[in-house]
């Protein structure tokens, strides 16, 4: 997965999170921060790979 897969993904996350969020569980919601929160971690450190900017 590249990065501009991994940007799709996130928009795709935030966006189903926007859309159903109040039939989420609390539970869910977290679930789906977790993996939001990792994706921008894995985003972070490509960013910082020598001949990205």
């Amino acid at each position: 997965m590249n990065e501009i897969d991994l940007r799709m993904r996130l928009a795709a996350l935030r966006q189903y999170l926007r859309d159903n969020q109040d039939t989420l569980t609390s539970r869910e919601v977290d679930e789906i921060l977790d993996v939001i929160s990792k994706i921008m971690e894995v985003l972070a450190v490509i960013s910082k790979k020598p001949g990205n900017s």
